[in-house]
């Protein structure tokens, strides 16, 4: 889908991008072919010829910067290390509140930071990734993780799936669309809110009991282990409401 899109161009919106479909321009070198050389349209080529380059070496910063919020969903099936990111807290950010759980998951594995065991090992692993995706990320996850780490190196690249779903009329808490979804969690974890989370690590500090303890990291871990299926599904579904596909079936 990037290779179709324009509207990263600055005064280059949605409208504009369709127009160059309905004329045939349907991806970056057909504007380069058409308009390349021609002296006012320099400045979009030069976007595109920038573009084009960064996709080839895979720098997913670029697009991170260059494309919408609301339109980063066309990155997606561009990049392949991407974490699925998710925390538990003791509280909304407040005063002394302070991660106590963070899941990542790569797409194969979950992996699961604890505060006091090995919760600082997040820094160095989010480093290695291109995108991130998250459930409410952008105004919750991702500012209190850079409070906490504000040299971690997070992806600029960033899918916040509880916009790019509502776009899509799926509204909701997370365990609510996966409810739509049919995704099913296991029988000791149904139910439970973020509220549950604080309340498992509080009993698990009061008591050490690991009971507790467990079952915190496996709700956050169930927090995670449906997002790529989602992100799958975003992607498809938005990528239809471009008509995109439509214009690349009239022309072959």
């Amino acid at each position: 889908m990037l290779q179709n899109t324009f509207i990263h161009i600055p005064n280059f919106g949605p409208n504009k991008e369709r127009k160059l479909w309905e004329a045939g321009i349907l991806e970056w070198d057909d504007y380069l072919a058409r308009f390349g050389e021609v002296v006012h349209c320099q400045g979009p080529a030069r976007h595109i010829r920038n573009s084009k380059a960064a996709l080839e070496k895979a720098e997913s910063e670029h697009f991170g910067i260059i494309l919408p919020k609301n339109e980063t969903w066309r990155a997606f099936p561009h990049f392949k290390r991407v974490a699925y990111v998710d925390i538990e807290t003791t509280g909304l950010g407040r005063g002394d509140d302070y991660m106590t759980v963070v899941g990542l998951f790569d797409g194969e594995q979950v992996k699961s930071y604890i505060h006091g065991q090995n919760l600082d090992d997040f820094e160095k692993e989010i480093a290695n990734y291109e995108m991130v995706v998250t459930f409410n990320g952008s105004l919750f996850d991702l500012p209190f993780i850079k409070r906490a780490y504000p040299n971690a190196k997070i992806p600029t690249l960033h899918i916040d799936l509880r916009f790019v779903l509502a776009s899509l009329n799926v509204r909701g808490g997370l365990k609510k669309i996966e409810q739509q979804f049919g995704f099913e969690r296991e029988d000791d974890l149904k139910g439970l809110n973020g509220y549950d989370a604080v309340l498992l690590w509080k009993e698990y500090k009061r008591t050490g009991n690991m009971d507790a303890l467990d079952k915190l990291v496996r709700y956050n871990a169930a927090d995670i282990s449906n997002l790529k299926k989602l992100s799958e599904w975003a992607y498809t579904e938005k990528r239809k409401t471009t008509g995109i596909d439509s214009f690349i079936t009239t022309k072959n």
